[in-house]
């Protein structure tokens, strides 16, 4: 780093206004430290004294080692040359996934050729709205602030920005959400009668536990105990990458609602791969939730007259059932696994008595085709391969 040095700068009369050159330290793209002249307009005076005046206070943060230099490249090259190689990696792979998109589809255009440095908040909030009367919704208005003030913020934190411009940024308010399709007890008996499996036992998981589907994925025989009628989350797949649940909570127990344990027994009971995951491929691999939706519960969906859901539906579907059979909203929480509970779910091998009650009722409202087997319960896990 190179140590600043006082200077005054030279002042000097262009047309009607003085201006200012003066050196300014930078930071290349390679990481090297370098100094260069630059001139700015000081406006119009009486005399060139008065100008040098506003010189000596323009040059004052300078002098005094306040402005740190600042890193001399685009957007696109910050992003390409830094966040992508550094910081992308940290984060899930749905989040990468969701990073990469925002950028190419919107930073790049927008920003790409401007440099990091010389973009003002203005600029940022001007683009926030221009997104806005474009058509998008406010939580990718949120994704977008939020992803461009973690690629300042990287910037500021290795030394080589001196602010972050989208820190703070105004947002419009939420819209209403969109409604979210809830699936009717009816249509649940239809399709648990026609599913083909393993989409029928992921169907019926996902309905009666909220689970999400990269966490049903995520599921190895081990996590399953039939014998204390529990599911252990420890892990979620998602588009052909294992990690961990979306939130710190999400490890948790979920308890099984008896119903559903006659259907997972008579699932591992005809198994034929043999393989540590619960639901996999005939090579043994965790199943891909797209081709699952595409090749088997959107063929029955179609053929019943149900409308067309998402894996998703089915993690509404179980908190709009459990509200509506007057189960408290602390232990639908637990049982869903959200971050902002607070709860000792977050321990495994430990249900509580009045989450498994909620599953029951819940398990009883979706499932009632399903015989209770909690006595045939013991000693099943024999069937397990």
């Amino acid at each position: 780093m190179a140590r600043p040095r006082y200077q005054r700068g030279y002042v000097r009369k262009r047309g009607m206004s003085y201006e200012l050159r003066y050196r300014e330290d930078f930071i290349e793209a390679n990481g090297r430290l370098k100094r260069r002249h630059r001139s700015v307009v000081l406006g119009a005076f009486k005399n060139k004294k008065e100008a040098q005046r506003k010189a000596e206070v323009f040059l004052r943060p300078l002098n005094q080692g306040a402005c740190r230099p600042q890193l001399d490249v685009t957007l696109e090259d910050f992003w390409t040359r830094y966040f992508e190689p550094e910081i992308l990696p940290m984060f899930k792979l749905s989040t990468r996934q969701l990073y990469r998109s925002l950028t190419e589809r919107h930073f790049v255009p927008y920003f790409g050729v401007r440099k990091l440095h010389e973009i003002p908040r203005l600029e940022v909030q001007r683009f926030i709205t221009l997104k806005r009367g474009e058509g998008y919704a406010t939580k990718t208005l949120e994704h977008l602030r939020n992803l461009l003030s973690r690629l300042f913020q990287t910037a500021v934190d290795w030394g080589m920005l001196q602010e972050n411009p989208a820190r703070g940024l105004k947002l419009p308010p939420r819209e209403p959400r969109r409604e979210v399709h809830i699936l009717s007890a009816e249509g649940i008996q239809r399709l648990l009668g026609a599913l083909p499996e393993p989409s029928r036992t992921i169907f019926a998981l996902g309905i009666v536990t909220g689970l999400r589907i990269g966490e049903l994925l995520g599921l190895k025989i081990d996590d399953v105990d039939l014998t204390g009628a529990t599911l252990h989350v420890r892990r979620a797949f998602y588009r052909g990458e294992v990690g961990s649940p979306k939130t710190r909570r999400g490890e948790r127990s979920i308890p099984l609602a008896s119903h559903v344990v006659g259907l997972l027994m008579h699932y591992l009971g005809g198994r034929t791969v043999q393989s540590e995951w619960l639901f996999s491929s005939k090579a043994g691999t965790p199943l891909n939730d797209r081709n699952l939706m595409r090749r088997q519960v959107e063929p029955v969906c179609k053929a019943l007259g149900i409308p067309h859901f998402g894996w998703h539906s089915l993690r509404h579907t179980f908190r709009t059932m459990a509200a509506n059979r007057g189960i408290q909203p602390e232990l639908v929480r637990a049982i869903l696994g959200h971050e902002s509970l607070e709860t000792t779910m977050i321990y495994m091998h430990r249900v509580d008595s009045a989450e498994r009650e909620a599953v029951e009722k819940v398990g009883e409202v979706l499932c009632p085709s399903v015989p209770n087997i909690t006595k045939l319960v013991a000693g099943t896990k024999s069937v397990i391969q």
